[in-house]
Formats: C-alpha cells, sequence, structure tokens
C-alpha cells in the first residue's frame, strides 16, 4: 500500500456476468480509482489503496479507508436495504432519481447517510435541497464515458443511423419508428439494438462501441430530460450524436460543434438527411465531439472530481481534465 495515497473502498453488490450496462459504472469509477491510486489495475491483495466491498458482505478485515464510496448503476440498485449503512468518510454517486417517485425516495434516504453526494442530474439537486439534503454536501457529477471501452473502432460505416439501447418511453418509440419510416433498416439504412442484460458483449462495452463506430448517427431520446449514458458512448466512438435540446446539454456542448440537437421529430428526420448528405460536416462534429469527451467527461475524470471533492486530493502525474 502506498502510505502517500488514499486509501478507497469501493461497494456495490453486482458482477460483471449482470450484462454491464446500469452496472457499468460503479465497476468502471473502481477501474479508474485503482489506476489512480494503485497505479495499476489488476488488485493483487488487500494491502492496495483501492479494495472492493459489498453491502451484502461488508467485511472489516481490510482497516479503516480514507474514503467509502458507493456507486449507484440505476434503478435496478433498490435492492440494498435503507438501513444498512457505510463506514464514514463517505460519498454517494446517486443515478436515476428523475425517473421515478420510488427511486427518487430511496436515494433520498440513502443520500442522508452520507458526507458527499454527487448526483448525475443537475435537475434534482434543489429537490434534494428541498427535502432535507444540506446544499454544502451536494456536487453535480454527470455520468461519463469509459474511453478504454467506448472509442472509435477502424471500422467502415455500415449503417447511416443506429439506436442502442432499450425502447422503454412512448417518445422513444416515436423517434425509432420514424427513422424506420424514413430511412428503413439494415444494410446502408439503419440498426437498432437492444441492450441485452445477462448476455455480456450483446450491445454494451465493446460490442457497442463498433457498432456506434459503424454507424454515421447515433440516434438519443432523453426520459424526463435526462443526460444519459448513450450521448457520452457514441460520442466517444468518434459518431455524430443527434439528441433532443435539452438543458443539461447546452451546460456540457455546443450544438452544431460537438453534436446536434432537435426539437421535433420533424426537425430530427431533417438534420439527419443534412448530416448524411454533409460527410465533411457530419466528420467534423463526430471528431469535435471525441475531442470534448476524451479531454473533459471520462470516468478517469470523475474519479479525479471526487477525489478532489471528498479529500482535496490531487494526484501528480495523472491526467487532469482540459
Amino acid at each position: 500500500m502506498d502510505f502517500a495515497k488514499p486509501r478507497l473502498a469501493i461497494y456495490y453488490d453486482v458482477l460483471p456476468s449482470t450484462g454491464m450496462r446500469n452496472d457499468g459504472a460503479p465497476l468502471f469509477m473502481s477501474y479508474n480509482f485503482r489506476k489512480i491510486l494503485n497505479d495499476k489495475v489488476e488488485i493483487s491483495n488487500d494491502s492496495d489503496n483501492v479494495v472492493h466491498l459489498s453491502p451484502i458482505n461488508p467485511t472489516g478485515q481490510h482497516g479503516k479507508f480514507d474514503l467509502n464510496v458507493l456507486v449507484d448503476y440505476g434503478e435496478d440498485n433498490l435492492g440494498i436495504p435503507l438501513g444498512w449503512n457505510l463506514p464514514r468518510p463517505n460519498a454517494y454517486w446517486a443515478f436515476d432519481t428523475h425517473i421515478d417517485e420510488k427511486g427518487y425516495k430511496y436515494r433520498l434516504e440513502r443520500a442522508k447517510q452520507f458526507d458527499h453526494v454527487f448526483l448525475c442530474h443537475k435537475a434534482q439537486i434543489s429537490d434534494f435541497i428541498r427535502d432535507g439534503i444540506s446544499p454544502e454536501k451536494i456536487s453535480y457529477l454527470p455520468v461519463a464515458a469509459e474511453t478504454d471501452c467506448y472509442k472509435p473502432y477502424p471500422i467502415m460505416p455500415k449503417w447511416d443511423w443506429s439506436f442502442i439501447g432499450h425502447l422503454n418511453s412512448e417518445h422513444r418509440v416515436d423517434l425509432v419508428q420514424r427513422f424506420i419510416t424514413e430511412f428503413g433498416l439494415g444494410q446502408d439504412k439503419g440498426y437498432l439494438g437492444w441492450r441485452m442484460p445477462g448476455i455480456q458483449g450483446h450491445c454494451v462495452l465493446d460490442d457497442a462501441a463498433k457498432k456506434f463506430s459503424m454507424s454515421k448517427i447515433a440516434i438519443n431520446d432523453a426520459i424526463k430530460n435526462d443526460l444519459n449514458m448513450r450521448v457520452f458512448e457514441a460520442m466517444a466512438c468518434r459518431t455524430v450524436v443527434l439528441t433532443q435540446e435539452i438543458e443539461p446539454l447546452r451546460e456540457l456542448f455546443k450544438d452544431g460543434e460537438h453534436l446536434v440537437t432537435y426539437r421535433s421529430l420533424d426537425e430530427a428526420v431533417e438534420l439527419a438527411r443534412r448530416l448524411l448528405r454533409d460527410d465533411e460536416r457530419r466528420k467534423s462534429i463526430a471528431e469535435n465531439g471525441y475531442k470534448e469527451i476524451i479531454s473533459k467527461h471520462t470516468y478517469h475524470y470523475r474519479a479525479l472530481e471526487i477525489l478532489k471533492t471528498c479529500l482535496d486530493y490531487t494526484p501528480k502525474g495523472v491526467l487532469q481534465p482540459c
């Protein structure tokens, strides 16, 4: 163990075999904390600066930690009992606070147990403060891309457009159906791929990255104005993202420079047609978006932000956001 560096415990109760979608965030964060604090990826023994513990098996054999971190991984995380508490000092990164009332209440009550709370949906910060969370301990921390996985692959484009995800909202179904009607499905047309829980590699991780890389445009729909993982992951693959115009996007990216936004389905179709006709503009936006992601919006940088906020620790010789 390097005593000049903080010692962290990362808590989660998922396994790589569960599909690596929403549960990808805690695994990506663990991977990056390890790289930053251990100077290597693989954990060889319990003397390393980053170790794994589980809510269902919170052993104390590893000793005292400078920070205990729980990374939420979406609505599936509701199974961890609220009666279980992390040791202090601790930090919580909460996802999907916007989806439904059940998820919001669970995460609100969970947040009350933590010294530091990071929310990936900025709109819920004011709600958390209204409902009893001290503003001093809340920070905005959006999702990101794991660029060791989601990266450009040297593959010739196969589809004009793609949607990779779940058709779990009426507006999302309408968007995809409209693109199927206007542009079609199949070779040189479009691709529709579901994220399949329990089938590792099916439209997740490098499989999804290759499919983004084979797409000229990745279309996206936000559920309740959320800034979702698809935006970051597709941009990290140097693919143009065509997505709804929402406030969280405007704060991080420039429309027409890093990605392209639409306000209606008719506009989305027209913008897609323009992008498909103009290879030079499409490739320029894709390149700009890619550079913006790798310079500011990776899980590496999110891990650094947590270390800085919670421990006032900035490692020397480690890549910092531009």
